[in-house]
Order: structure tokens, then C-alpha cells, then sequence
């Protein structure tokens, strides 16, 4: 695959556009100067120019000149543009699963939650977490073994504080942590054994599965084991550097 070609699958990629689109763009860029030259350049067939166009044009990626031609705009407000629209979407989407999450809430008729459970893989252990602590004010997470992953510690912390205000991390060393104004650490702590996270209510203990050596949790719902580690977590917290 030419240069040119990784660049037109790249920018079809990245932008989603259709393989006439990326084409057309790209040889505006390099200054078509009329239709014709524009088919020449990108292989797009002259009949279908007008029409690939004016998709580019409502995307707001070329601009018609002066002469009555197109040009296109500059990779640089190419970038700007689709990144903000990049972010106007997941903006969206994050407030279509908030409401989504809220009316699901009224059909959840669950009395209790179980008294212990069993989560494996590293996505079902951070949406149970954020199950199981989304309501609380302070959480601890203790990162030892299998949290000295970065990119499973970045990912659980990131979730956490997405609900909880005040999230402590105390790592066995330094981890680099999402910047969050609710995330709080102390790294290079001594007398951790185990990775978890603690309310007050519920304690959540992470292992590393043996079966795919992804992590694996056991949820404890009980106050009285929870709170006691709860209570330990803060006097280290309270003496940790």
C-alpha cells in the first residue's frame, strides 16, 4: 500500500468517510483547481464530483471559492473541527447512558444485594465496583499486584471517580493516575498485601484469574468485614507519606 493510500485509509478511518470523500479531500488539498483536475487526481469519476462535493461541503470540509470552485480547509482546522465534534458526541453519549442508567434505576426491584460475589475479567470488575461503591463518599483502593498494571489501576480509579468524590489510592509504588480533583494518592506504602477497594459497606478483593490471568474479584456485601478494613485503610492513610 502506497503512502497515499494509507493516508486516504487513515483519514477514512479517523474521519469516516466514504473511500470518494477521504479522495476528494485529499486532492482539493493538493489544489484541484476544477473539476476536471479534481476526478484526475483522485480517480473519483467526473460525474459523481458535484454530488461527493457537496457532502464535503456539508461536513464542512471544503468551501466554495470565489470562482465558484471548492477548496479545502486546512489539516489543522480539519483537526480542531473533528475533535470538537469528537467531543459534542461523547458528551452525548455520556448523558444518553446517565439517563438510560436513571430509568433503569425504577425497574431495579432487587431487595439486596448477595452476600459475596464472584466477578472475572477487568471490564465486569470495574462496572461491579462501580455498582457496589457509586453511592459511597470515600473509597479506598489498595494497589499492590495486580493493580500495578497501570492501564487496570488507571481504568478502575478513572470509573470510580466519575461517581465517588473522594477516591485514596495507596500503591506498593508510584503509579501514574488520571488528574481528577477527587483522586487522592499515597505511593510507596508499605504493609499493603492485597489490591482491593473499601467503603464503608463493601469490600472488594482483586486477584489475578489463574484460568486467563486477567483480574478477578470477590465482593464482600458486608458491613461489619468492610468497615474493619475501611477503618485500617484510613489509619495508613492517615500515617502514609
Amino acid at each position: 500500500m502506497s503512502s497515499e493510500d494509507n493516508i486516504i485509509e487513515t483519514l477514512r478511518r479517523a474521519l469516516d468517510l466514504t473511500l470518494y470523500e477521504a479522495k476528494l479531500y485529499v486532492a482539493l488539498l493538493q489544489g484541484a483547481k476544477d473539476p476536471k483536475e479534481a476526478s484526475a487526481i483522485s480517480g473519483v469519476p467526473l460525474p459523481r464530483i458535484y454530488d461527493v462535493i457537496r457532502v464535503l461541503e456539508s461536513k464542512g470540509m471544503v468551501y466554495r471559492d470565489p470562482s465558484g470552485w471548492y477548496k479545502a480547509i486546512s489539516p489543522q482546522s480539519l483537526a480542531a473541527m473533528s475533535i470538537i465534534r469528537i467531543e459534542e458526541e461523547m458528551r452525548r453519549r455520556v448523558k444518553d447512558v446517565e439517563s438510560a442508567v436513571k430509568m433503569l434505576e425504577r425497574f431495579d426491584k432487587r431487595l439486596s444485594s448477595p452476600p459475596a460475589t464472584v466477578v472475572r475479567g477487568l471490564l465486569n470488575v470495574i462496572s461491579a465496583a462501580v455498582d457496589y461503591f457509586r453511592t459511597s463518599s470515600v473509597v479506598y483502593v489498595t494497589a499492590v499486584y495486580v493493580l500495578a498494571n497501570g492501564d487496570y489501576l488507571g481504568k478502575l480509579v478513572s470509573s470510580l471517580a466519575a461517581y465517588v468524590s473522594d477516591v485514596r489510592v495507596l500503591a506498593s509504588f508510584v503509579p501514574q493516575l488520571p488528574q481528577s480533583p477527587g483522586v487522592k494518592l499515597k505511593g510507596n506504602v508499605a504493609s499493603l498485601y492485597v489490591d482491593s477497594v473499601a467503603s464503608k459497606s463493601s469490600l472488594m478483593v482483586i486477584v489475578k484469574d489463574p484460568a486467563n490471568d486477567e483480574p478477578m474479584s470477590l465482593l464482600v456485601n458486608d458491613p461489619v468485614q468492610a468497615n474493619t478494613s475501611f477503618k485500617a485503610l484510613s489509619a495508613l492513610w492517615q500515617i502514609a507519606q
